[in-house]
C-alpha cells in the first residue's frame, strides 16, 4: 500500500469496517476500495480483516500490527510535509553566488531574477566575476556556489561540481567582415586576424589561448575586455574584428549587422555550479543548489 492506501485503511478501522461510509468519505466507489483490500491480500498472502456474512468485522492479529504500524507511517509522513512547508516559510539567512558576467546574462537572465524575488527573506549577493576569479573564491571560502567552466581545474577531492549547460564558442563577426561568408570556420582561417577577447580573469581567455597554440595559429590581440557586450558591439563597429563567444549568446541577443558562424573543432562551453565538499551545509545554501539544479535539469528535459 502507498500514503494514500495506508489513510484507506485507516479510515476503513476509523469507520467501524462500514465500507459504505468510509467510500462515501473518501470520494470513491465502494466496489473500488473492496478491490483495493482484496488485493492486498491476495498479494500479500495475509489476511488484514475478519469478515462475517462476507461484511468486514474487524482486524485480524495481523491487521491490528499493521494498523498500529499505519498510524505510525502517517504520522511520520504527516510530520514530513509540515517539516518541509516549515522549511520553505521560515527559510531566512544570506547566500554568495559567483557568476561570470557573459554566464549570466546568456543562462541566468531568465531564472535568478525569479528566484530571488520568491525568496524575500534570503539576501543574495551575487559577485560577477570571471571564472578564472571565481575558482578562487570559492577554494578561499568567499562564494557558497561558483559558476565555473569545465575542466574547472580543481581537485575532484574539494568540490561537487553539476553541469547545467553545454555549448560550445563560435565565432562572432560583422556582417562586413570578410569571414562572414563562411558556413563554418576553421582555425587556420583565424590565422593572425584581429580579435576582440575576454581578459585574463576569464577562463574563456585561456581556453582561447591554448586553442589557438594547440592549432599552431598566430594569435592577434587587439582589445581585451571583462565586458561581453563590449566584445560583441566593437565586432559590430569595426569590421576587422572578430570574437569567440557561446553559441546561446546569438538566440538571447540577436543582432541584424553581426553573424554568428560554428567552428570546426570548437571549445567546449560547458557550465557547471560548484560547491565546496564539506560534512553539512546551511538550510538556505542546500535549498537555493536544489533550485537551480531543479531549473536547469527540467531544461534538458
Amino acid at each position: 500500500m502507498d500514503i494514500k492506501h495506508l489513510r484507506y485503511f485507516i479510515s476503513i478501522i476509523d469507520n467501524n469496517f462500514n465500507l459504505s461510509h468510509t467510500a462515501e468519505e473518501l470520494y470513491i466507489s465502494q466496489p473500488a476500495l473492496s478491490y483495493m483490500i482484496n488485493d492486498f491480500e491476495k498479494n500479500q498472502d495475509v489476511k488484514l480483516f475478519t469478515r462475517k456474512n462476507g461484511k468486514l468485522s474487524g482486524l485480524t492479529y495481523s491487521g491490528e500490527v499493521y494498523y498500529r504500524d499505519a498510524l505510525e507511517v502517517i504520522e511520520k509522513y504527516d510530520t514530513m510535509l509540515k517539516n518541509l512547508h516549515n522549511l520553505k516559510v521560515n527559510l531566512k539567512g544570506e547566500i554568495t553566488i559567483g557568476i561570470p558576467p557573459l554566464v549570466i546574462s546568456a543562462v541566468f537572465s531568465d531564472f535568478l531574477p525569479d528566484i530571488i524575488l520568491e525568496n524575500p527573506d534570503i539576501k543574495f549577493i551575487i559577485k560577477e566575476l570571471g571564472a578564472h576569479q571565481l575558482r578562487e573564491e570559492l577554494l578561499i571560502g568567499n562564494v557558497d556556489l561558483a559558476v565555473l567552466l569545465k575542466p574547472e581545474r580543481i581537485h575532484k577531492n574539494l568540490i561537487d561540481s553539476y553541469t547545467i549547460q553545454s555549448s560550445e564558442l563560435a565565432v562572432f563577426v560583422s556582417k562586413k567582415n570578410h569571414l562572414a561568408k563562411k558556413k563554418r570556420i576553421t582555425w587556420q582561417d583565424l590565422h593572425k586576424e584581429k580579435m576582440a577577447i575576454f581578459d585574463e580573469s576569464f577562463m574563456i581567455h585561456h581556453y582561447v589561448k591554448q586553442a589557438f597554440e594547440r592549432h599552431h595559429v598566430s594569435l592577434s590581440v587587439s582589445l581585451q575586455s571583462w565586458s561581453w557586450d563590449f566584445l560583441l558591439n566593437s565586432t559590430r563597429i569595426n569590421r576587422e574584428l572578430f570574437t569567440l563567444l557561446p553559441k546561446p549568446i546569438a538566440s538571447q541577443y540577436p543582432f541584424d549587422d553581426i553573424v554568428m558562424i560554428p567552428m570546426k573543432d570548437p571549445i567546449p562551453w560547458t557550465v557547471t555550479i560548484c560547491q565546496l565538499k564539506k560534512e553539512t551545509s546551511s538550510n538556505v545554501e542546500s535549498y537555493i543548489l536544489e533550485s537551480l539544479l531543479s531549473h536547469f535539469n527540467s531544461q534538458k528535459n
